[in-house]
C-alpha cells in the first residue's frame, strides 16, 4: 500500500502465523483427560471386577503424563507470549497509521504500553523450565522404579505428589493465563474504540473489535479446584485455551475488516493474504515447537 504504517499492518497480518498458536482443544482433551481417566478404569475394574492392581503400570502412566501435562502448560504459555508480542507491533503499526494521517494518538499509546506488561519472555522461559524439570524427575522416577529401589508405598507417595502438583500448577498458570488473556481482549477492545473515533468517518465508518473473552473470576475457580481436589484444572486448561483461541480468531476477523477500511479509504485496489507454503523438515518443526 506504500502507507506508513497501513504496510507495517499488513505486515503484521500476513506474518500472523509465526506469533500466533491456535491450540488443538480435541487434542488437548485427550492428552489432558488420559491419566484421570486410566486411573479410574483401574480403579474400578479393581473394585468391581476384583482385577489386580498393578501399581507400577498406573505410575509409569502418571510420570509420563504428567510430563505431557507440563509441555502443553508451556505451548499455552508461548502462545499467551507470543500473541502479546504480535498484538503490541499490531498496536504500533495502527498508531504509526495514526500519527501518518495527523490523528491524536496520545491514548493510543497508552493503552500500547498498558498491554506491553502483561507478560514477557520470562514467562515463558520459565514455563519451559517447568516442562525440562517435571521431563527430568520423571525420567529418574522411572530409573528408580525399574531398578526396584522404590517399594509399594513410595510409589503410593510419589504417585500422588506428582498428579497434586501438576493439578495445582495446571490451575495456577490457567489462572494467571485466563487473566491476561481477558486483560488483553479488554485492552484491544478499548485501543479499537479509540481508533475508530480518531480515524472513522461518515465515508469510511470502522467498527470495534468487541470483547469475547469471558471475565477472569480467579476465586469461583480456586474454590472449584478445592472442591474438586484439582481435576477442575482439566476442564479448565480446556475452558483457557479455547477462550484464546477465539479472542485470537476473532482479531484475525477484525483484521481483515480494518485491511478493507483501509484499502477503501486510500484508494487501494485490492488488499489479500497470501498464503506461504508451509516449510516442512524435523529441524524446523523443533524450533517451532520450542
Amino acid at each position: 500500500m506504500a502507507i506508513p504504517g497501513a504496510d507495517r499492518f499488513l505486515n503484521c497480518v500476513l506474518n500472523r502465523s509465526k506469533k500466533d498458536i491456535v491450540l488443538m482443544v480435541l487434542v488437548l482433551l485427550l492428552v489432558v483427560l488420559g491419566t484421570p481417566f486410566y486411573m479410574v478404569r483401574g480403579i474400578l475394574n479393581h473394585q468391581i471386577y476384583t482385577e489386580s492392581f498393578d501399581l507400577d503400570q498406573y505410575f509409569t502412566v502418571v510420570i509420563f503424563m504428567c510430563a505431557v501435562s507440563a509441555f502443553v502448560i508451556y505451548n499455552i504459555v508461548k502462545s499467551l507470549v507470543q500473541h502479546k508480542d504480535r498484538d503490541v507491533e499490531w498496536m504500533s503499526a495502527l498508531i504509526e497509521y495514526v500519527s501518518y494521517n495527523g490523528g491524536d494518538t496520545e491514548r493510543l499509546f497508552g493503552i500500547r504500553d498498558e498491554l506491553s506488561g502483561l507478560v514477557s519472555r520470562r514467562n515463558q522461559t520459565g514455563a519451559f523450565i517447568l516442562f525440562v524439570a517435571v521431563a527430568v524427575s520423571a525420567v529418574v522416577q522411572a530409573i528408580l522404579d525399574m531398578a526396584m529401589i522404590l517399594d509399594f508405598e513410595h510409589l503410593v507417595v510419589l504417585e500422588i505428589f506428582d498428579m497434586a502438583f501438576m493439578f495445582v500448577t495446571m490451575s495456577t498458570i490457567c489462572l494467571i493465563v485466563h487473566d491476561r488473556i481477558s486483560m488483553i481482549d479488554v485492552l484491544q477492545y478499548r485501543f479499537t474504540v479509540v481508533f475508530s473515533k480518531v480515524m472513522g468517518d461518515e465515508e469510511h465508518p470502522l467498527e470495534t473489535m468487541p470483547k469475547v473473552v469471558w471475565k477472569s473470576r480467579p476465586l469461583r475457580h480456586m474454590i472449584l479446584m478445592m472442591v474438586t481436589l484439582g481435576f477442575y484444572s482439566i476442564p479448565y486448561a480446556i475452558w483457557t485455551v479455547h477462550q484464546m483461541n477465539l479472542h485470537i480468531k476473532r482479531q484475525w476477523t477484525y483484521e481483515v475488516s480494518v485491511l478493507r477500511w483501509m484499502a477503501a479509504r486510500d484508494g487501494v485496489s485490492t488488499v489479500g493474504k497470501v498464503e506461504k507454503e508451509a516449510k516442512k523438515g524435523f529441524i524446523h518443526n523443533l524450533r517451532r515447537t520450542v
